[in-house]
């Protein structure tokens, strides 16, 4: 059987929000490309800013943006063996030009359409991620796991740093590595106090491990799925954090199984 990607994925609205009658500003974007015999995984998080009146907009505009920039390079390149940070900050300039765009369209200032971004590139050859602002990825190999980059904090008390700040480019945090990995996840602000020991700096496995180890363990991906829409939308997540949730989840799997986007 073929090394395959097997993932699951969703953005849920935060009870804060609901409450205030606005819309989910996360979003959440997963593509597999195929990288010679293998698939290499491209996975971003987004998360619109509270204070922004089209945050939902601004994250879904940079997944969007980020996800196809990756699909062109690896078309041109065949692989990221070479990718490069410089490289990386001209999709989130390509993706900043859209967000402008979009904030002429809807007459309001770019700041209205402010958002983070956490992206994650896995293949069979090596791993890199990128990151602007909060949010975390988690990467994990034979059940050892560890935070690529802590959660960004502003200026501010309870700020952080977006894509469409002028001082991205000093923002942007960026790994490159020739180890491969077998998990991945990535998740915005509202799943942090959950997903994190802030104590240590370090993932909460007692979180991920389960979730990891239904993934591998099931063909039923569709259902799993689902089965993570309502553990987010649950009572006990939701009093954790009335904050809107994304996580995605990712094992490389020794499977051909068709897999749920």
């Amino acid at each position: 059987m073929a090394i395959v990607w097997r993932r699951i994925a969703q953005s849920v609205q935060g009870a804060g929000h609901a409450k205030e009658g606005g819309a989910c500003q996360d979003t959440h974007g997963v593509r597999l490309l195929a990288v010679g015999p293998t698939e290499t995984l491209i996975a971003c998080v987004a998360d619109g800013a509270g204070s922004a009146r089209f945050g939902e907009f601004g994250s879904s505009i940079v997944c969007e943006t980020i996800l196809e920039c990756a699909s062109a390079y690896s078309a041109s390149f065949a692989n990221f063996d070479g990718l490069q940070v410089e490289d990386v900050l001209r999709w989130c300039e390509e993706a900043r030009t859209r967000i402008e765009a979009e904030a002429v369209r809807r007459q309001c200032e770019v700041r209205e359409l402010a958002t983070t971004i956490c992206t994650a590139i896995l293949s069979a050859t090596g791993s890199i991620c990128f990151q602007i602002g909060d949010g975390a990825i988690i990467l994990g190999h034979d059940g050892i796991y560890g935070v690529v980059f802590w959660p960004q904090s502003g200026e501010y008390a309870n700020s952080t740093n977006f894509i469409t700040s002028k001082e991205y480019r000093e923002r942007i945090e960026f790994l490159a590595t020739p180890t491969p990995v077998s998990d991945v996840a990535l998740f915005t602000d509202g799943l942090e106090r959950l997903a994190l020991r802030f104590d240590s700096q370090t993932p909460h496995v007692p979180f991920f491990d389960p979730l990891f180890r239904a993934l591998r363990a099931t063909s039923e991906v569709e259902g799993l799925n689902e089965g993570l829409r309502g553990f987010l939308s649950s009572d006990q997540v939701q009093h954790r954090s009335d904050d809107d949730k994304t996580l995605i989840l990712a094992s490389r799997c020794r499977d051909n199984v068709h897999d749920a986007n």
